[in-house]
C-alpha cells in the first residue's frame, strides 16, 4: 500500500493541472473535474469555488477518490483513495484566500472553503 507521492509524482500531477474528484452519498455517485490548489506528498488541497453538491456529499461521507490521468506519460493514472476534511477558516484556508486577494480574482472564483484530501491508498498504473 502506497500512501505518499514522490516529488516527481507531485510535479507530474501539478503539471497535468486537472484531476477528477469522486464522492458518493446514499448510493449516489458524483464526479467533477477540479484543479488542485496544492499537491503534497500526503495530501491534496482543493478549493471549493462552485462545489456545493460535492461539499454536501463530503460532509455526509468524507471518503473520496481522486483520479489523475496523465495522457502524455504512457496513459499513466494516479488512483488515490482519500479521507477529506472541509475547512472554512484556519491557517491553510487563509493562505488560499491570500492568493485569491493578491491575484485579484473575480467574485465567481472566490473560495468558499477548502477540502484537504488526505491520501489513504495510492495506485499507479501505466498503459
Amino acid at each position: 500500500m502506497i500512501d505518499k507521492l514522490s516529488n516527481n509524482e507531485i510535479e507530474e500531477i501539478k503539471n497535468n493541472e486537472w484531476v477528477i474528484l469522486s464522492t458518493s452519498t446514499n448510493n449516489e455517485p458524483r464526479a467533477i473535474v477540479v484543479m488542485p490548489s496544492r499537491v503534497e506528498s500526503d495530501r491534496m488541497i482543493l478549493s471549493n469555488i462552485q462545489m456545493s453538491k460535492t461539499i454536501e456529499n463530503l460532509k455526509k461521507n468524507p471518503n473520496c477518490f481522486i483520479n489523475a490521468y496523465i495522457k502524455n506519460n504512457n496513459d499513466k493514472q494516479y488512483k488515490i483513495e482519500c479521507n477529506c476534511e472541509i475547512f472554512e477558516d484556519g491557517e491553510l484556508f487563509n493562505e488560499i484566500k491570500l492568493y485569491e486577494e493578491e491575484n485579484n480574482l473575480p467574485e465567481e472564483l472566490k473560495v468558499h472553503s477548502i477540502i484537504v484530501a488526505k491520501y489513504c491508498n495510492i495506485e499507479i498504473s501505466e498503459g
